[in-house]
C-alpha cells in the first residue's frame, strides 16, 4: 500500500512540475522565436528548384532555401503571424543561433525516400545545442522539422517552447501542415503557414486546455 501511495504521489507531482513548466509558455507575454530547426529533417521525394526547372540536392537545401524560408517568415510577419497564434503582445524575432545550427545540416544524408521519425527526445537534444543569441532568457519558439515530404505534400514540426536560459523544453506538440503557393520557398512556407493557422484557431487554445 505505502509503494502505490507513493508511486501515485511521485505522478502527482510529476504532472504538476510540468503543467507548471507549460503555464509559462501561456503566461509570458512575449516569445522568442528563433526560426525553423533542420537538424532532424529530411526532404522526402524528388524536389526541384521550383517549376520542374533543376532538380534541388541537398547541397541546395542546405546552402539556399533553408535560409530563405526561415528569411521569409521573419520579413512577411504579417502573414506568419505569431503573435495572433501565440496570443502574445510581442514576438522577438532571433535568427542567428538557428543559423549556426543549421550550417549543420548534412547536405550528403538530408534527402531520402522514406519518411522520418523524430521524437522528442531528438527534440530535446536539438534545443540543448541551440547556441546563445541576443536573448540570454525568456521564451523561445522553434520549429523542429521532422519531414519536408514532397510525396504527401506536407510538412511536418514539432511546435517547441523552450526556456532561453535552461534551454528546458516546456512545450512541444506536433503538427503538419499543407503545402500551397507557388515556387519552391512559397509551397513549402505555405505549409509553415497552414500549421500556423492550426495553432491560431484551435491547437493553442487545446494546449492550453491540456
Amino acid at each position: 500500500m505505502k509503494k502505490i501511495i507513493l508511486s501515485v504521489m511521485l505522478f502527482t507531482l510529476a504532472g504538476s512540475a510540468i503543467a507548471q513548466d507549460k503555464g509559462a509558455v501561456f503566461s509570458t507575454n512575449e516569445i522568442v522565436w528563433y526560426g525553423l530547426d533542420f537538424s532532424n529533417a529530411k526532404f522526402i521525394g524528388t524536389f526541384d528548384q521550383g517549376a520542374g526547372i533543376a532538380p534541388a540536392t541537398g547541397y541546395d537545401m542546405k546552402t539556399k532555401w533553408i535560409a530563405q524560408w526561415n528569411a521569409l517568415i521573419a520579413k512577411e510577419q504579417p502573414h506568419f503571424d505569431f503573435r495572433k497564434a501565440f496570443q502574445k503582445d510581442n514576438v522577438i524575432y532571433d535568427l542567428e543561433p538557428m543559423a549556426t545550427v543549421n550550417k549543420k545540416v548534412d547536405a550528403d544524408k538530408c534527402m531520402a525516400f522514406n519518411a522520418n521519425k523524430v521524437e522528442r527526445a531528438d527534440v530535446e537534444a536539438s534545443v540543448k545545442s541551440y547556441p546563445v543569441g541576443e536573448k540570454k532568457e525568456g521564451i523561445g519558439c522553434s520549429f523542429v522539422v521532422e519531414n519536408f515530404n514532397k510525396t504527401t505534400e506536407t510538412a511536418s514540426v514539432w511546435v517547441t517552447f523552450f526556456d532561453i536560459r535552461t534551454h528546458k523544453v516546456l512545450l512541444c506538440e506536433k503538427l503538419e501542415g499543407k503545402c500551397m503557393g507557388i515556387g519552391m520557398r512559397n509551397y513549402w512556407a505555405g505549409a509553415i503557414k497552414s500549421i500556423i493557422k492550426q495553432i491560431t484557431e484551435s491547437a493553442w487554445k487545446d494546449w492550453k486546455r491540456g
